[in-house]
């Protein structure tokens, strides 16, 4: 049975409502189209799986299905016209091997199995700058144990973020877990984007901010 890190505190994802109704396309794709790419439970266990986490617009989710033909690629993310967007680029690509899963990430770490993930992906989460907001936000104790229990012997996360204050956070939270490691640890090699990620749409909004982006790859003791 999954052993759940529970947070003691509100549940993880904080849905922002969208700027505008839906359009119609956007709700067929939610209420008809998405239901062929939902994420239940692995009933067999590909030769790799691969999870996003708040997969947004899906650039990078997409990159990773056309490159590992041969993995599942798991996204987690709520937002609705997000969840749309990303099902209309798997459409128009023809990509099979992409599932999206639409609830909190608490709720799909009961449904995955020990062992199971080879690459975990979290990229600029919301850093929820203020202070009466700090519970809202993604990393944490919990979050880096359910990596632990998932991630398979020598499974890797792969974390950006452009918030000088959260990069602390996500410091303190890996390095109070003594089974991974910091990989790219050498002097200037987290500002570098590692090869395997690609340019993203909060990405870019980190650089029309001036902000300093950080890229950081963590691996889980074999």
């Amino acid at each position: 049975m999954v052993k759940l890190y529970k947070k003691k505190i509100n549940p993880v994802f904080y849905l922002k409502n969208p700027r505008r109704s839906l359009s119609a396309k956007q709700k067929k794709l939610i209420e008809i189209n998405l239901k062929k790419y939902l994420f239940h439970r692995l009933e067999k266990k590909p030769k790799k799986v691969f999870l996003e986490i708040g997969s947004g617009y899906g650039e990078n989710l997409i990159n990773l299905a056309e490159k590992n033909k041969n993995s599942l690629i798991l996204g987690c993310e709520v937002y609705k016209p997000a969840v749309a967007k990303l099902i209309e680029k798997i459409e128009e690509k023809n990509i099979k091997n992409i599932l999206i899963f639409i609830d909190d990430i608490f709720i799909l770490f009961k449904k995955i199995k020990k062992n199971s993930i080879e690459k975990i992906f979290l990229l600029f989460p919301d850093p929820w700058p203020k202070k009466k907001h700090h519970k809202r936000r993604l990393v944490s104790e919990s979050l880096i144990k359910n990596f632990e229990y998932i991630l398979t012997p020598k499974g890797q996360v792969y974390l950006s973020t452009d918030s000088n204050e959260y990069l602390k956070v996500i410091f303190d939270n890996f390095f109070c877990n003594d089974i991974f490691i910091w990989v790219n640890n050498k002097p200037n090699e987290c500002f570098i984007r590692p090869k395997i990620l690609v340019r993203t749409k909060y990405e870019n909004k980190a650089d029309l901010n001036l902000n300093k982006k950080y890229f950081l790859k963590f691996e889980k003791k074999s």
